[in-house]
């Protein structure tokens, strides 16, 4: 009796921390599937990263959607079965999403606590820091689904495009109250840019060398919410990348392409550079664990092009672990076939 009474217990406990994880989230309940097309990570919590036991999709199966994280959703909550706790979040760009119930409207009154929230997290130049997200674009290209809608990768893998530097993804402004919900506050913006920058910013952000349109979606997402225009913010950011490529960071990655190295030795050489302060502000990304495809640097919101990346750091608030959601080891891949 008493096994009994303390494994009902421990169930009654499990659900309740699974609940609690759940509603710390406002998020918004839906009902539908998610079948996977990646063996992407599945979190108990994405803004922490967390993943106690390891949880990672099956590619090709189908799991129940419970909610999304926002309106513009990038995570989604299924329910993974023998996954402790059950409920995990997972990005979307993971597998494929198929509601089949319409999302509610808020009420009246939470309407309006979402609109002011919304417009908080929308308001120009309203932002604390910068997040540079860089990309590792064999690694990428290699390894992630896009599903054949970046005609830059397409080049990079049939070995007509090689690039051997750190590449741009993007230049966010961020609010650390907003989480990841700060941007497009101008959705009707259009992207401006001249013919002299787009040259210059095609080698760091290779999409260029074909077309505007992911540009166009930095644009209108991040770049819309800080105050220099187009040209500007694109050249800033793309000075930004041939700093960090040209710095131990970049060095390091380059010295190492076409091996399997370890997460722990690429944080003490940069710790042996930098300083464990600004290594705080440092987080990598990988494809299933595995295969480096990205850094991400947390930066001030004054950006001085004059100082060195490591005094940009240092200025930016702490973020998630350098290691990211990458394994212990991972892989850094060469351009090309």
């Amino acid at each position: 009796m008493r096994n009994y009474q303390q494994t009902l217990a421990a169930l009654c406990l499990g659900t309740l921390f699974s609940l609690s994880s759940f509603s710390s989230y406002a998020s918004i309940a839906t009902s539908g599937g998610f079948t996977a097309s990646q063996s992407c990570e599945a979190f108990q919590s994405f803004r922490k990263q967390t993943n106690p036991d390891d949880t990672k999709l099956v590619v090709g199966k189908q799991y129940q959607v419970k909610a999304l994280n926002e309106r513009d959703y990038r995570w989604v909550h299924i329910l993974v079965p023998g996954a402790q706790p059950a409920m995990r979040w997972v990005n979307k760009d993971c597998g494929t999403v198929n509601l089949n119930q319409t999302i509610s409207e808020p009420t009246k009154k939470q309407d309006n606590r979402y609109s002011n929230s919304r417009k908080s997290c929308s308001t120009v130049g309203d932002f604390d820091s910068y997040v540079l997200a860089l990309t590792w674009q064999p690694g990428f290209c290699e390894h992630f689904s896009y599903k054949g809608t970046k005609p830059e990768c397409n080049a990079i893998n049939d070995g007509k495009l090689k690039i051997t530097n750190l590449t741009l993804h993007g230049l966010w402004p961020n609010k650390a109250s907003c989480g990841t919900s700060y941007g497009y506050c101008d959705r009707y913006a259009r992207l401006d840019l001249s013919r002299s920058t787009i040259k210059e910013i095609a080698p760091w952000m290779p999409n260029f060398y074909y077309q505007t349109k992911f540009g166009e979606y930095e644009w209108k997402k991040h770049g819309t919410c800080q105050t220099r225009n187009a040209d500007d913010y694109f050249l800033t950011a793309t000075k930004l990348v041939e700093k960090v490529d040209a710095s131990p960071i970049g060095q390091f990655i380059k010295d190492n392409i076409g091996r399997n190295v370890s997460v722990s030795s690429f944080k003490k050489q940069l710790t042996s550079k930098f300083g464990s302060d600004a290594v705080d502000r440092i987080s990598l990304a990988c494809t299933q664990g595995k295969y480096l495809n990205e850094v991400r640097l947390n930066l001030g919101k004054d950006i001085d092009l004059s100082k060195p990346i490591v005094d940009l750091l240092k200025a930016g608030p702490k973020g998630r672990p350098f290691y990211g959601n990458c394994h212990k080891k991972i892989y850094i891949e060469d351009s090309g076939k």
